[in-house]
């Protein structure tokens, strides 16, 4: 498991205060995109990371952080400043591909799923730990002096940028903990349960903090899947849109199918089993994967994925994104739209209620987007296993640029057993 953490500092010089609305530390945790990639043992592709020893697949997590600086900035004089922190946004993002071999045996599509489960274990705790570690920096002032006063404001905030990676390094040892998950399974040779295994390398490498008491909610997540009994299923279809001739939208073929079936609910959480059948880049079904996923039934609300995060930050993060086309947003908060749609789904009709959200992309570390905008829409029900009806995330940029003029990916439900929806009037 080789992985991977960037972390990139973008300098706002003079902004005033942020509005009350929006958190003075903002930490956005991008849905994790998953991959995975076949090939040919006798003719791996160049890009494929070198297998070492016995190993005969690898896991590639990529943790990746964009983070930006606001600061009020005083000049004294010609060679004196003095600059306070007053805004920090840290956007987290997991990149991770599984690299199989074509027709691998099950133990080691079950010993790789074992990396992915240890990459997404730390990558849930992100969030909580780059608040801890921006949030000291927060109010801080730094003093300028020489004659040069703004390749010495630009040191200074390269200097918080290194405090943060290392700490943050120093509180994610995902790479200690996959390579001790290597040794005690012998890299997939050794009899020996995969849970079990991801357990014991994260309990030796990656203990639990002792944690105080704190008053806890009911996670979204769990509530959507509380009214339902085991055996409710949800299969999901996505698929990119592009313009074609007329300004007319065509849709290309289904690129994944993701199914959730309830295994287990009670008061402590559910179970639920996750299976995706994905393609590659020209529609043709490649093998599926399957795992099982547990969602506690509460959370610590002033830690969990949406605290202190405003809707269009939210937005961003709720259900797994079908494509990337969200990298690199801004989430300055702005109104959103909301109303009520009917869907159909296999003959039922499902009342449901929408929300959109309009985003623009941060140029700064996206020149090639200028002037492009993204909007998300929404459409939910509670009469549906994880709420999800339809997703749509479409792009829109200035014709005759280096990016397409108009792209979308759209998530929707493709067919459900196991339970009836509520019909629509």
């Amino acid at each position: 498991m080789r992985v991977w953490f960037m972390l990139m500092f973008m300098l706002v010089v003079g902004v005033p205060s942020v509005q009350s609305e929006q958190p003075q530390v903002e930490i956005v945790k991008m849905p994790a995109q998953l991959n995975t990639r076949y090939f040919d043992p006798k003719n791996p592709p160049a890009d494929r990371p070198p297998l070492i020893g016995p190993e005969e697949a690898v896991t590639v997590g990529d943790f990746l952080s964009h983070a930006s600086v606001g600061g009020q900035v005083m000049q004294i004089d010609a060679t004196h400043a003095k600059a306070r922190i007053n805004r920090i946004k840290v956007t987290l993002q997991l990149n991770m591909t599984i690299w199989l071999p074509d027709n691998p045996q099950q133990r080691t599509v079950e010993h790789e799923e074992g990396h992915r489960q240890i990459s997404e274990y730390y990558y849930r705790n992100a969030e909580g730990i780059a608040r801890r570690i921006a949030e000291p920096h927060f109010g801080k002032t730094i003093d300028l002096s020489g004659a040069d006063l703004r390749q010495l404001l630009s040191a200074a905030i390269d200097k918080i940028a290194e405090e943060i990676t290392v700490e943050y390094k120093r509180q994610m040892p995902v790479e200690s903990t996959q390579a001790r998950y290597d040794a005690i399974t012998e890299h997939g040779r050794k009899e020996i349960l995969v849970p079990d295994a991801v357990a014991q390398a994260l309990k030796e490498t990656y203990p639990e903090p002792d944690k105080a008491a704190v008053a806890l909610v009911d996670r979204p997540d769990y509530l959507a899947w509380k009214n339902f009994a085991p055996g409710a299923r949800v299969v999901y279809a996505a698929k990119y849109w592009n313009l074609a001739g007329s300004n007319k939208f065509v849709a290309g073929p289904i690129t994944s199918l993701k199914a959730y079936q309830l295994r287990v609910i009670n008061d402590e959480g559910v179970r639920l089993w996750f299976s995706e059948a994905p393609t590659d880049r020209y529609g043709r079904p490649m093998p599926p994967n399957e795992w099982e996923e547990t969602i506690a039934a509460q959370y610590d609300s002033n830690a969990g994925p949406s605290a202190n995060q405003s809707r269009s930050a939210q937005l961003l993060t709720l259900f797994h994104q079908a494509g990337n086309l969200a990298m690199g947003v801004q989430t300055t908060p702005r109104p959103i739209e909301t109303g009520e749609d009917t869907i159909e789904v296999n003959g039922a009709r499902i009342a449901t209620q929408w929300e959109s959200a309009t985003y623009e992309y941060d140029t700064s570390v996206w020149p090639t987007f200028k002037n492009c905008r993204l909007v998300i829409k929404l459409w939910t029900s509670a009469a549906v296993p994880s709420g999800l009806v339809r997703k749509t995330e479409e792009r829109t940029c200035p014709p005759g640029g280096d990016q397409l003029a108009r792209v979308m990916v759209e998530t929707y439900l493709q067919s459900f057993e196991g339970f009836t929806p509520t019909a629509s009037k």
